[in-house]
């Protein structure tokens, strides 16, 4: 079957932007065995990155995820280094392939986190930290904001939670692209997680539209168990108002915020300057500039710059 392998892949070689079934399934076959024949498949993980590395602009696209998925598969058996492979991901990420994007992203996580699972592996975050700095600043915009939503979900499940995590963060915020700029501005206002929480709060007392083979009368939602509560009230106009009162209630409770991130920036007045400064020549959405506006005034309250 490795020889079947290579022959294919002489050909591809010749043709990359072809697509080919049987390479395919010769590539996933032999990452799935290739942990008992450690000798004889020592150079084919290079060889995977290798194509990728070079021709994953023009590669077929479900070749290209084949590629990838047999990569992840070695991965997983510890075959290939955690930086080598997930650098060449990152890379991937300015790929045109939606789907690709998405199987990356979950994969980088996971793999960072089974990293430090044990504990933290510093020599491997430190590489991909100072890998992921240079990759903010990309030129592709796509790469760009999947890195920083990267930085800020291993941000949120307590895996990168330094303070150089933070710091790299906050060169995003000067990111000429909106959707970085945003990304970055919410994570040290911590917007983010308001907004998820609001949004499931909401989900659950959400009104759909009424049932017309029960005449209007019976009200349904998208949470079963405020259906099921919802069941017992006597009428729609007590769903309505218990759904009211819960936003009545939600609205009532004390906004708690957690600025736990700008406690961790090295220089806050440098950095409060310096988004002063971008503030002024600003030429975003009024929305931005706000925002822009709340974190500068974080900073000096917080550090009393």
């Amino acid at each position: 079957q490795y020889h079947h392998y290579q022959s294919h892949v002489e050909i591809f070689t010749f043709q990359p932007d072809k697509p080919s079934k049987d390479l395919a399934e010769l590539v996933m076959f032999l990452a799935q065995v290739a942990h008992c024949y450690p000798e004889h498949m020592a150079s084919f993980p290079q060889q995977l990155k290798d194509f990728l590395s070079y021709h994953h602009t023009v590669l077929d696209a479900d070749l290209r995820m084949t590629f990838c998925k047999a990569l992840i598969l070695l991965r997983n058996k510890n075959l290939i280094t955690p930086t080598s492979c997930l650098e060449l991901f990152f890379q991937l990420l300015r790929c045109h392939d939606k789907l690709l994007r998405k199987t990356l992203y979950t994969h980088i996580v996971s793999d960072i986190k089974n990293v430090n699972a044990k504990h933290k592996n510093n020599k491997v975050n430190t590489t991909l930290q100072n890998f992921m700095y240079t990759m903010l600043r990309d030129s592709n915009p796509t790469a760009a904001k999947i890195s920083l939503d990267v930085m800020i979900e291993l941000y949120m499940r307590n895996i990168w939670n330094d303070a150089k995590t933070v710091n790299v963060i906050t060169t995003a915020c000067f990111s000429k692209v909106t959707k970085v700029l945003v990304a970055a501005l919410k994570f040290f206002l911590g917007k983010d997680e308001d907004e998820k929480q609001d949004s499931d709060s909401e989900s659950e007392v959400e009104l759909l539209q009424p049932s017309q083979h029960l005449g209007g009368l019976l009200w349904t939602c998208s949470n079963t168990s405020m259906f099921l509560l919802c069941w017992g009230l006597q009428n729609c106009t007590q769903y309505v108002f218990f759904c009211v009162m819960q936003k009545q209630k939600k609205k009532n409770k004390p906004e708690v915020f957690n600025f736990s991130a700008i406690h961790l920036i090295h220089d806050p007045q440098d950095f409060a300057e310096k988004l002063l400064k971008q503030l002024e020549s600003c030429k975003e959405r009024f929305e931005v500039k706000m925002m822009l506006m709340d974190l500068i005034s974080r900073l000096v309250g917080i550090h009393e710059v």
